[in-house]
Order: structure tokens, then sequence, then C-alpha cells
């Protein structure tokens, strides 16, 4: 929310003044926990903020802006991670690649035993990171099972998997965080952005030539309470659904899944 007030235009002497001492409580409390990019980023953001709101006379700004900077963190913390002109990027492939990359990206059933490194998983779940999250929250942590023991025994909680579950040698569940959010109607979020997430990362993996298949998480309570124990979930945390990845077996089928035509799905207005 603070980011967005300084990206407004134009921007106002005094903005975030409900929230802007809670916020530089939490970071102040929270920072020896915090890895060092989300410090710095937040660090910076503050200190944009305290250059931005210099002339107001919000008394709750002022508190804030002088409580930060006596903690010492704004200098600690002082990366370059503000907002940005945007600028001209010139995108390095173009939209038919992008097509063509998702064309590619078929509902992948039966897999070779050979191992996907975790440099390729990892690199997909990097991907996965730059999907658009409401209020930069990222309510959603991805466990990786790359042991065909492990992978199967996840799977097969899942319904539908019991026909190709023997084919399965890797398994990454995404797992949305109810705890990031404060009010009961952000609860649907974790679903939003979490789908948003997967889909960067099935793409990834794709492009480094691993097949993936996306199955299906239905609200179940006695499955949801069994993968809630195997994986030793919090209260807060929900399963958000599965996919299971890896080189494809090149004698396998995939279903063609004929989509609907483009004019039956989009219309302007």
């Amino acid at each position: 929310m603070i980011e967005k007030g300084l990206c407004m235009r134009p921007r106002r002497q005094t903005f975030a003044a409900s929230y802007i001492e809670a916020t530089v409580r939490a970071f102040v409390n929270l920072s020896p926990v915090l890895d060092i990019e989300e410090r710095e980023w937040i660090g910076s953001v503050l200190a944009t903020y305290a250059d931005a709101t210099e002339l107001s006379d919000d008394s709750r700004v002022k508190r804030a802006v002088g409580s930060v900077t006596s903690s010492g963190l704004l200098e600690a913390n002082g990366g370059e991670s503000a907002p940005y002109p945007v600028g001209h990027q010139k995108s390095p492939f173009d939209q038919t690649d992008l097509e063509t990359l998702a064309s590619q990206r078929t509902s992948v059933r039966w897999f070779t035993p050979e191992r996907v490194p975790r440099e390729v998983v990892d690199v997909g779940v990097a991907t996965a990171l730059q999907a658009p999250t409401a209020c930069n929250r990222v309510p959603w942590h991805v466990r990786i099972f790359d042991d065909a023991d492990s992978a199967q025994k996840v799977a097969a909680l899942a319904m539908g998997t019991a026909g190709y579950l023997d084919s399965v040698r890797n398994v990454a569940v995404f797992v949305g965080d109810q705890s990031a959010y404060f009010d009961e109607r952000d609860r649907h979020l974790i679903y939003i952005d979490a789908s948003l997430a997967s889909m960067s990362f099935v793409l990834s993996l794709q492009a480094a030539g691993v097949s993936s298949c996306c199955i299906n998480w239905p609200d179940i309570p006695k499955r949801e309470s069994k993968m809630a124990e195997l994986l030793g979930l919090e209260a807060y945390e929900r399963v958000i659904m599965l996919v299971a990845f890896g080189y494809a077996d090149p004698t396998g089928l995939t279903p063609y899944s004929g989509k609907k035509s483009l004019d039956a799905t989009r219309s302007y207005g």
C-alpha cells in the first residue's frame, strides 16, 4: 500500500497515515527474522516514504518516520528497492513464442525415471515468485517432493491419480497461508495468488524441457485432514493444488484437450 502511494500522480504530502505507525513497529520488531531481500526492500521503501512525506504535518507520519529513522534500520538496509520508472523494456521474445510455449505444455502423466535437477526446479519457483500477488504478500509456499516414494505418497491423496501414480517421480504442493491476512474478506486470495504462481512455475519447467500435470485438489475435509497431517500443516495453511512434474516418457500419450475458440471466450466491452 505504501508503494502504491509513492507511485501515485500527483503524490500527496501525507498518505498511509492510518497504518504507517503499525507498519514501522512491525518492521522494527520483525527485522531480525526477515531475510535480507525483505529487509532491504522494506527499508528502501520506508526511506523513500520518509523523504516523500518530509513536509507532512500529520503527527502520526512524523512519529513513524522519527521512530524508523532513529532505529538505524534505514541506513542498515538502504538498498535500491523503492519504486522506479518502468521505462521501455524490450521483451526477449514475442507473443508467438509465449503462445507456442503455452501450447506445448500439456498434462503429462507418464514420466521417465530421470531426475530433474533441483536447479531447474528452483528457477521454476523463482519464476513463480514474479507472479502478481495482492499487496505483495506472496501468501503461498511450495513443498517439493523429488523422490519417488514421497512424491507418490503425497500424490496418492489426490483424486484421479491412481492410474498413473507409479509413474510420478516429483510433486510440487502449493500451500496457501491465510496468516498473511488480517481480514476475512481476503480469504480467497491464497487461491488466486497461488494459481497465478503455479502457471508461471509450469511454464518455466516447460521451457526447460520438463513436463507437468496440474492435479486438482477439491475441498474434501477427509482428504484435507490427511494431507495436513502428512505435510505437518498449520491450522492457517491450506493446500491449493499439486503439480506432478518430470521428463516425459516419449511413448506415453497425453490428451489432446481441445480448447474453446477465441471468439467463444473473448468479448470486448
